[in-house]
């Protein structure tokens, strides 16, 4: 019987790196599914397979994700002017809301992510003074009050952020983990943002960064606690296994997916994993769209000192996923003491608005971009 907080996160040490042993003896592991509905003895087994890989896939959640992408189709089928006049604009506050247009962003300024997005979140008052960089009123299109697809979008944030809360709150319990479950993205509500993407095929927008190579999204890992995901049919997303294998997350109807962060997995002392994934363009004469909201904890909320100088965290990835991933983007290096006191020393927001300029800055087009600004 584990008796003490200090037998606990042991414990929860040693389960880790058991997991990440195991899960680098099957070569090409599936996504697990859970379903929230299900008994918490009966999630327990497929949170911990989905700790270890960084990911599972989710039912039970009561999201309609049909209708959801039907609206950010609706979005994005706007007239080009409409789209960006509504424009993300560097520095504002709640800094990237609004619409990207085609290589406006990128993880690795190497890459071309031929995409185009939209970002919103909470509704911020027009009138009421912002609290910090990541808060602000949300930027959409002219026109668009009133709209059913804008009404839908909205509805889809505060469902996706309930589903999220019960989800992690349910890994929590299962996994035991040395946090409390409850407060794992309290205070995150008016920071956490949804940012819907649609994908291009790749010989399309061809005077775009002509030559540059082309993707849907960047290798990277994600830098909080968890995101989800709701995506078509088209497929694309890909997380790095254990033994340096791309592994394909299916696009089931009525399943969502849920990625463990950077974040989450210092909190926990390494007990999530916190995935390199990526997107790949779809094929010729399709489109990809999805809807991924980025679960935020406080912008204030900072890692306690003894996790971040915990020596017994296992490492964040394994010799052959840095191998197949090259460069890719993170939030700190996980196997670096001193990179992760960081989060021990500056607030959560702080750190992410750094890494979302760094973004941002890796558009097509800007003086990073010429110059290259990857991040590992």
């Amino acid at each position: 019987m584990i008796r003490s907080r200090r037998e606990l996160i042991a414990a929860t040490s040693i389960f880790a790196v058991a997991a990440l042993a195991a899960l680098c003896c099957q070569p090409r592991p599936s996504v697990p599914l859970v379903d929230l509905r299900a008994p918490a003895s009966v999630q327990r087994e497929a949170w911990a397979a989905g700790a270890a890989l960084g990911a599972v896939r989710l039912v039970g959640h009561d999201l309609d994700i049909a209708a959801a992408l039907n609206a950010s189709r609706s979005l994005f089928a706007l007239p080009e002017p409409t789209k960006l006049a509504a424009g993300s604009l560097d520095g504002r506050p709640g800094f990237q809301r609004g619409y990207l247009a085609i290589g406006g962003e990128s993880g690795l300024a190497a890459n071309l992510e031929l995409k185009e997005g939209f970002c919103y979140g909470y509704e911020w008052p027009a009138n009421a003074p912002v609290e910090n960089g990541l808060c602000g009123p949300n930027l959409w299109p002219e026109g668009s009050e009133g709209a059913p697809w804008r009404a839908e979008l909205t509805h889809y944030f505060h469902a996706a952020a309930g589903a999220m809360q019960r989800a992690t709150a349910h890994m929590a319990e299962a996994l035991l983990l040395p946090v409390d479950a409850a407060s794992l993205l309290r205070g995150g509500e008016r920071i956490s943002i949804m940012r819907l993407f649609h994908y291009f095929s790749a010989a399309e927008h061809a005077h775009i960064a002509p030559g540059k190579p082309r993707t849907g999204s960047s290798a990277h890992t994600d830098w909080h606690v968890a995101t989800l995901i709701a995506q078509d049919g088209t497929g694309g997303l890909q997380l790095l296994g254990a033994d340096g294998a791309w592994v394909g997350v299916p696009p089931l109807a009525g399943e969502v997916v849920v990625l463990l962060g950077d974040y989450l997995h210092l909190l926990s002392r390494g007990a999530t994993h916190s995935p390199i994934h990526r997107v790949l363009l779809p094929p010729e004469r399709r489109h990809r769209y999805s809807l991924t909201l980025f679960g935020y904890p406080s912008f204030d909320a900072t890692l306690p000192a003894e996790a971040a100088a915990a020596a017994e965290l296992p490492p964040s990835h394994t010799r052959a996923q840095l191998a197949a991933a090259g460069a890719f983007n993170t939030l700190v290096n996980g196997s670096d003491p001193q990179a992760r006191l960081r989060l021990a020393e500056e607030a959560f927001g702080d750190l992410v608005l750094d890494k979302w300029r760094g973004v941002a800055a890796n558009r097509v087009g800007s003086r990073s971009d010429r110059a290259g600004s990857d991040a590992v």
